[in-house]
């Protein structure tokens, strides 16, 4: 992929250049609606994607926005400060769209004539929850007082940003944001939907015991990375658990645990591919749930220490392959795969008994990385190796005793790959390393959940890849 199709990527989500179907969503606690994501879908839960831009004509920055009309309203939306849940949708004349028309995420620009930052992406700002329902954390200039200031008419805190907050055209970089939750007991939590303004790689999203400073940018570090314990993420400008109004009838019970007072660090990876200055922001809400009975387990692969194994000199390829052997069924709610610039091609299967293998996940386009969620209300597109389509696995993914959970990465680090993907040449980089730089480092790591039993670090595999992950 060369510069100009950097600019057209981001240019989707200015209302440019049209969409991308590829059916998979952004990065979290999985869903199959777009990402980031971990990208929208259609919301109708059969894997295919548009974009928030795509399915919305109304500009998505400065200019005049028209609202939901009146006589297709659901509820009331006059003093509206919350997302209200339930299944009355905002727009009644429109389909559910677990991005551009759902009750658990209700778009600001539907609600609030005034909310217009001057930044592309306001389309991507979502009211919280109630605060007796859940909660939102993000990334603001305003900080934690983002909500009390944006809700009342106030937008004087988007007005005269520093470059903490704003990046010039060609600009990359990689930072953590630190902030906190102000909860004083536990909550479980299923449903979740994530927003991000466009221009960010990712956003690895964690918590901790938390520090003592908030509301502050720090340099990036394996924390966010590797360390805490995952919160919803995305590597799309959206994300949502779960794509559909009514979660699947598997997902009953699944929840992940929100400790109160928990430190939370957004690990943002941006670059401007635009001709225009974009704005860093980011909002999750969180539903509290009732029903907590098989808790979600963040998979994480690799561990920090594996990724020294990674160094390359200019001219080489390899192929970068580990594994998992379970000894218990193993469901997988989620999955995707992490990498830049010089990995061609991100593969995970399943190996059966038999020696048989099943492809659960595939993906080509590093910009533009899937997340997909296994389930039955989603149908993933079929992974094609050969006309270079990603895909993964649909249904339940269960991972039986005996058999093994395999990723891979093929990476190129060449100079006809640098060409074609409009990167420097690897003998001006040197060594690449395991780094988080679109071009002058590279990563290969399997993000996912597992419903029930947690998964240790893979181990490194040996011997040959099939055929449609080598390549």
């Amino acid at each position: 992929m060369n510069v100009a199709r950097w600019i057209c990527l981001l240019a989707v989500l200015l209302t440019a250049c049209g969409d991308s179907d590829d059916g998979s969503t952004g990065m979290g606690d999985g869903d199959d609606t777009a990402s980031a994501g971990d990208g929208a879908g259609d919301g109708d839960g059969d894997g295919d994607r548009a974009t928030a831009a795509d399915a919305d004509p109304r500009p998505t920055a400065t200019g005049t926005r028209e609202l939901i009309p009146e006589d297709c309203r659901g509820f009331d939306f006059e003093g509206l400060l919350y997302s209200p849940g339930g299944d009355v949708l905002p727009n009644t004349c429109e389909p559910f769209h677990a991005t551009l028309n759902n009750p658990y995420a209700v778009r600001c620009v539907d609600v609030w004539p005034w909310y217009d930052s001057g930044f592309p992406g306001d389309e991507l700002c979502i009211l919280p929850p109630p605060p007796d329902q859940g909660l939102q954390v993000g990334v603001h200039p305003q900080g934690k007082e983002w909500h009390a200031e944006v809700s009342s008419g106030d937008m004087s805190g988007y007005e005269g940003l520093d470059d903490d907050w704003t990046m010039e055209p060609g600009e990359e970089e990689d930072a953590n944001y630190l902030t906190g939750l102000e909860t004083d007991e536990d909550h479980d939590y299923y449903r979740n939907y994530v927003r991000m303004r466009a221009g960010s790689h990712h956003a690895i999203v964690s918590h901790d015991e938390g520090g003592v400073e908030q509301e502050v940018w720090a340099p990036a570090s394996p924390v966010g990375l590797f360390q805490g314990t995952q919160l919803p993420s995305v590597q799309r400008v959206d994300q949502n658990t779960p794509d559909t109004l009514d979660a699947p009838e598997e997902d009953a019970g699944l929840y992940a645990v929100l400790p109160a007072g928990a430190g939370v660090t957004f690990n943002l990876h941006h670059f401007n591919s635009s001709d225009h200055a974009i704005m860093k922001e980011m909002w999750i809400n969180i539903w509290f749930s009732e029903q907590a009975e098989t808790r979600i387990f963040s998979l994480v692969g690799l561990e920090f220490g594996q990724t020294g194994s990674l160094a390359l000199e200019p001219g080489e390829s390899a192929d970068l392959h580990y594994l998992w052997e379970v000894d218990a069924p193993t469901r997988v709610v989620y999955m995707t795969g992490h990498r830049h610039a010089w990995t061609t091609s991100f593969s995970s299967w399943v190996e059966h008994e038999d020696g048989e293998t099943s492809v659960v996940y595939q993906s080509f386009d590093w910009f533009d990385q899937p997340t997909y969620r296994y389930n039955s209300e989603i149908d993933n597109p079929v992974a094609d190796h050969e006309a270079r389509i990603d895909g993964g696995a649909s249904g339940v993914l269960t991972v039986q005793p005996g058999e093994r959970l395999h990723f891979s990465c093929h990476i190129d680090y060449t100079e006809a790959r640098a060409q074609a993907e409009g990167a420097p040449s690897p003998s001006e980089i040197g060594t690449l390393r395991f780094a988080n730089q679109a071009f002058t480092g590279e990563m290969c790591l399997l993000y996912g959940g597992t419903a029930g039993i947690e998964l240790s670090a893979p181990i490194e595999a040996g011997g040959p890849l099939p055929d449609f992950a080598a390549q």
